[in-house]
């Protein structure tokens, strides 16, 4: 998944299908220690054994500390590989955007059916600076990010804080790598930076929508709980130009 997120949004979750693993509950520690379940994993048939930790992109603050084998991975690797490497992000925020917007000429209401374009224009609004300054915002039309592609908006759809109280800066993404950082240990990625844009960039307008189908299925069952608009934030889907 791709989110907006300070570093790289994104684990090492696509190799756990590629390789034989054990789970460091049960491989990895002296039978004597029991560690709790959770997604770390000790690959031990390999010249140099390592470890694989499944991402999860947004926690809270209540989810800490970690369990166990996460500070045991942190303590015990000396190179830790991202999606991509996380210290060229700002490369990959401008490069990553650049592929989100449709060239000069066309836009959002010729690339998705005129039925999810008034849902979208009904339900949604986005959140730009206040003009005035300062550190307000204040809400204009949905009309305003029509020149940004389907699966960039499905990405980037914020739910109102009432519906989830995680957020990505307390991910696990971000916890590994200002660990990694502060330890002074080895960072790099497993795809260039153009590589994981065009994971993303590369979607078809119709797959496109049907990530924006996809959510509002999703939108929709959560309204039945309140009747609450979903906001796009503006430091998600304002850009120059």
């Amino acid at each position: 998944m791709f989110f907006p997120v300070r570093r790289s949004a994104g684990g090492l979750i696509a190799l756990l299908v590629a390789l034989t693993l054990t789970p460091l509950a049960m491989g990895a520690a002296p039978q004597s220690k029991k560690f709790p379940k959770c997604c770390v994993w000790r690959v031990t048939n390999a010249k140099a054994p390592f470890y694989l930790v499944g991402s999860i992109h947004a926690l809270s603050k209540k989810d800490y500390p970690l369990p166990k084998p996460y500070d045991v991975a942190l303590k015990d690797s000396t190179r830790f590989v991202f999606e991509f490497d996380p210290t060229q992000h700002a490369e990959f925020q401008k490069k990553f955007e650049a592929a989100a917007k449709y060239p000069p000429g066309q836009d959002l209401r010729s690339k998705i059916s005129p039925e999810l374009l008034a849902w979208l224009r009904k339900n949604m609004f986005t959140m730009i600076p206040d003009a005035r300054g300062g550190n307000g915002e204040r809400p204009v039309s949905f009309d305003s990010q029509l020149r940004y592609k389907p699966w960039w908006i499905a990405q980037h759809l914020a739910a109102p804080a009432s519906y989830s109280k995680t957020s990505t800066s307390h991910g696990l993404d971000n916890y590994f790598v200002d660990d990694a950082m502060k330890l002074g240990k080895e960072i790099g990625g497993l795809e260039s930076v153009n590589e994981h844009v065009a994971v993303m960039g590369g979607l078809s307008d119709r797959d496109g929508e049907f990530m924006l189908r996809k959510l509002r299925s999703s939108f929709d069952r959560t309204s039945q709980l309140g009747n609450q608009e979903i906001r796009i934030d503006s430091t998600r889907c304002t850009s120059d130009g």
